[in-house]
C-alpha cells in the first residue's frame, strides 16, 4: 500500500514538473509575431490617418478631409471608414503606386459604402481603372452624391454619418499575388450644413431655368434676350372689341350660365311630369 502510494506521489511530481518545463515554450510558440511591415496583416500606414484594415470592422479611421499612406499586398482588401455631414460632397482620390515585375494587367477599383454598408454610386471621378503590366502608378477617384439630411424609405439617398472606402483589385494574376504597393488615400469634402429637399439650391429659384425668347427672332451677337416682359398676342394686346378679349370672356360667360339653367329646369320638369310630354 505504501509502495503505491509513493509511485503515485512521484508520478504527480514528474507530471508537474514536465508542465512548468513546457509553459514558456508553449507561451513563446502562442505570441504572434511581429509583420515585417509593421501592421496587422500586412497594412500598414502613415500620415494624419490611420493603417486602413481588411474588412468594415477593422477599418481604419480617418477625418472627412484628410490624407495618408499605406503599405499593403497586392489581393488584399483596403477598407477605411470617415464621417460624412449632410450638405457635403465628399470624394475619394487614391493613388497606387504598383510593384514592378508584374506578370500581367491588372484592374483596380475604389468603392464608397454608407454607414450600413450600401453601395453608393460614383456620381463624379473614374472609379475603377486598368494597369498595364509596364504601368507603375494608378489613380482612382470616386464622388457620390451630396449628403442629404433625410430621405424615403424607398430611396437610397446618402445620409449623413460614417462613411467606408474600399480599395482592393477586381482582376489580377495569381503570380502577382502577395507583392508590396504603396497606397495613398486622399478624402476631401466641400460644403456642409443642413439642406432643404431642394439639394441645397440657395432654398429657391431666383432665375428661370430657360431664358423667355420670342420664337423664330434670332439674337444678334452681343444681344441679350428679354426674361422681364412677355407678352401673349391675343390676350395683352389692349383689343377690346365686343365679343373679344375681355368683353367677350363676360360675354360667353352669362350666355354659358343662362344655357345651364334653362337646361335644369328643363330637364327637372321632364323628370316631374314625363307623361306631360308624350302626350
Amino acid at each position: 500500500m505504501r509502495s503505491w502510494t509513493r509511485t503515485v506521489r512521484r508520478a504527480a511530481v514528474l507530471a508537474a514538473a514536465v508542465a512548468l518545463t513546457a509553459t514558456p515554450a508553449m507561451a513563446a510558440s502562442s505570441s504572434p509575431s511581429p509583420s515585417p511591415s509593421g501592421g496587422s496583416g500586412g497594412l500598414s500606414g502613415s500620415g494624419s490617418g490611420a493603417a486602413p484594415g481588411t474588412s468594415f470592422l477593422t477599418a481604419g479611421k480617418m477625418e472627412s478631409d484628410a490624407s495618408t499612406t499605406a503599405t499593403a499586398s497586392t489581393g488584399e482588401y483596403m477598407y477605411w471608414s470617415f464621417p460624412a455631414l449632410a450638405g457635403e460632397d465628399v470624394s475619394a482620390k487614391v493613388t497606387l503606386t504598383l510593384p514592378g515585375g508584374r506578370t500581367a494587367a491588372s484592374t483596380w477599383r475604389v468603392d464608397v459604402f454608407d454607414g450600413i454598408r450600401r453601395h453608393q454610386p460614383c456620381a463624379t471621378g473614374h472609379p475603377q481603372k486598368t494597369a498595364q503590366q509596364n504601368e507603375t502608378d494608378v489613380t482612382l477617384d470616386c464622388g457620390p452624391r451630396t449628403i442629404r439630411p433625410w430621405s424615403e424609405a424607398w430611396s437610397a439617398d446618402p445620409l449623413p454619418g460614417l462613411y467606408y472606402v474600399r480599395v482592393a483589385a477586381t482582376d489580377i494574376a495569381e503570380k502577382d499575388v502577395g507583392l508590396k504597393l504603396n497606397v495613398k488615400l486622399e478624402l476631401s469634402a466641400k460644403g456642409g450644413g443642413d439642406i432643404g429637399p431642394d439639394a441645397g439650391q440657395d432654398d429657391a429659384l431666383k432665375a428661370p431655368l430657360m431664358p423667355i425668347t420670342k420664337g423664330g427672332t434670332v439674337l444678334q451677337p452681343g444681344q441679350a434676350a428679354e426674361t422681364r416682359k412677355v407678352k401673349l398676342d391675343g390676350f395683352d394686346s389692349g383689343d377690346d372689341a365686343w365679343l373679344s378679349g375681355s368683353t367677350g370672356r363676360w360675354v360667353w360667360t352669362t350666355a354659358g350660365g343662362i344655357v345651364a339653367m334653362l337646361l335644369g329646369v328643363g330637364g327637372y320638369m321632364f323628370a316631374r311630369h314625363p307623361r306631360r310630354w308624350f302626350r
